[in-house]
């Protein structure tokens, strides 16, 4: 397993908030991969993207999968697959942009839902509050990789009620809760290979699905709506969300690692819950987590702010949050007007904290970011 080397002797230890993982064996392998589709001459989607389909079919227990440029435009295709234009789609407000946005391209109304401080996600009681006659689906987010300890009960809900439910699993490759991982709860789900994510593509997502229909229409709908990839026969109305064999090549070569990859993350998460749990509240997983975020509160009076200045004069740089600012407070929706009042995810985003976690963190990274963490936030509380 890759590790961290530690600083120089009398040089300030430097922790990252996240280290994309390209070791020396990971760039030949890839670039060899690379050279093959080159020498193909079929650089666009074909047999790597399909083979990277193929893995995530099966890795996510689903029986199909669709490769996409990025995650908000899996989410996008989802949206429009789903006919939502005139319809109300609950969604959480502690979300990247990127959930909401999808709701409104394609001509629905977004009503936002509250967070639950116990996942940072959505409670199933918040969405029976919100629910309106208009109401056709629900997507919730797995935030940093923490699947609900309720989406059993949201799942069967929606099946009751008659509603559509699209997990946002952006953060979430490799979690999973009683046996069921993202994409096994609802209709379909969406993972992103974004940068920092636990693996990455560079850029790219994935749809899962275990409905065929709804696979072949998220297929068409990625593809300027073509009713095939080698047809010039357009039967929607869509844009270009398509993944290249070149970007695929990169997925596949991190999708093969993410157990190890996590694996590591776990080790991370568990030294920080034995250091943590006694100064602060902790959101931690009830099932497997892919540990995209390792995620807990300041106490209160303690400024977000001063914790992450305090932290950067020590040489840790804070992972970013998920999310300090919640969607209906962004700049773009507060000039639209009408906003709610959701006072949990008011009072809880911009208090949250995310240490530094990523593979190949070394024991004496963890150990500096969790006495510093301590000690900073020891001498920021009111006394």
């Amino acid at each position: 397993m890759a590790e961290a080397k530690g600083a120089p002797q009398g040089e300030m230890l430097r922790v990252p908030p996240v280290r994309v993982v390209f070791e020396d064996e990971d760039r030949r392998r890839i670039l060899a991969e690379i050279d093959e589709v080159l020498s193909s001459g079929m650089v666009a989607a074909s047999k790597k993207v399909k083979a990277l389909e193929e893995f995530w079919a099966e890795y996510s227990g689903c029986k199909y999968a669709v490769a996409c440029s990025n995650g908000g435009a899996a989410l996008e295709i989802l949206m429009k697959a789903m006919d939502v234009k005139g319809k109300d789609v609950l969604v959480p407000t502690n979300t990247f942009v990127a959930t909401v946005n999808a709701v409104i391209f394609a001509g629905g109304t977004p009503v936002f839902l509250d967070m639950d401080i116990s996942s940072m996600g959505v409670s199933l009681e918040e969405m029976q509050r919100k629910r309106t006659p208009n109401t056709v689906g629900v997507v919730p987010v797995h935030i940093g990789g923490i699947i609900s300890s309720e989406m059993d009960a949201i799942s069967q809900w929606c099946e009751e009620e008659g509603l559509w439910l699209v997990e946002d699993g952006a953060h979430a490759v490799g979690s999973e809760l009683n046996g069921r991982r993202a994409g096994q709860f609802g209709a379909a789900a969406t993972y992103s290979f974004f940068a920092t994510k636990v693996i990455t593509s560079g850029e790219g997502g994935m749809i899962v699905t275990n409905d065929e229909s709804l696979a072949q229409l998220a297929r068409g709908l990625a593809d300027y709506g073509k009713r095939s990839q080698w047809e010039t026969v357009h039967t929607y109305l869509s844009s270009n969300y398509r993944m290249n064999d070149i970007t695929a090549v990169i997925g596949m070569d991190q999708s093969r690692r993410l157990d190890e990859f996590i694996q590591h993350r776990e080790h991370v998460a568990e030294q920080y819950t034995k250091a943590f749990s006694e100064l602060f509240d902790l959101v931690l997983p009830p099932g497997r987590s892919s540990w995209y975020k390792y995620i807990l509160m300041a106490p209160e009076g303690v400024s977000q702010e001063d914790v992450k200045t305090g932290m950067k004069a020590r040489g840790i740089s804070m992972a970013g949050g998920v999310y300090d600012i919640p969607v209906h407070m962004q700049p773009v929706f507060q000039a639209m007007g009408n906003m709610p009042s959701l006072p949990i995810a008011e009072e809880y985003c911009p208090r949250h904290l995310c240490p530094p976690i990523f593979y190949g963190m070394s024991d004496q990274q963890i150990d500096h970011v969790t006495s510093s963490l301590i000690e900073v936030v020891e001498g920021l509380k009111p006394r």
